[in-house]
C-alpha cells in the first residue's frame, strides 16, 4: 500500500471545483465539495476524458465529452446500473492545509 502524498493546499481548490494531479504516475482528479475533498481516477472509464475538467453538479461530475455522470464520493457511474464503468476512487485526507491522496 502506498503512502499518502501531498498534492496541494486546501486553498488551491475552491469549493465546488476540481483539479488534476499526478500521484505516483497516475492522473487523479481531486474535488472540493462542501467541506470535504474527494479523489477519483481522472480518466473517464468510457472515453478517457478528464473528469476534473468535467461539469460538477453538487456531488456529481459529468464527463465533458459524452456527459457520462459519476458520483464524486464513490465513483459510481450513475446513468445506468453498469458497475464496470465506475470510476476508481482513492482515500483523501487533509493534514493542516495539505490535501493528501493515497493510491
Amino acid at each position: 500500500m502506498s503512502a499518502f502524498r501531498t498534492v496541494c493546499q486546501a486553498s488551491d481548490i475552491p469549493t465546488g471545483e476540481a483539479r488534476m494531479f499526478v500521484v505516483n504516475g497516475a492522473m487523479v482528479g481531486v474535488f472540493h465539495i462542501g467541506e470535504e475533498f474527494f479523489a477519483i481516477d481522472n480518466r473517464c472509464p468510457h472515453a478517457g476524458a478528464s473528469l476534473a475538467g468535467g461539469i460538477i453538479e453538487q456531488e456529481t461530475v459529468r464527463c465533458r465529452i459524452h456527459h457520462w455522470k459519476f458520483c464524486i464520493r464513490d465513483g459510481t457511474y450513475l446513468d445506468e446500473d453498469k458497475p464496470r464503468f465506475n470510476a476508481r476512487t482513492f482515500p483523501v485526507r487533509v493534514v493542516g492545509d495539505d490535501v493528501q491522496v493515497r493510491l
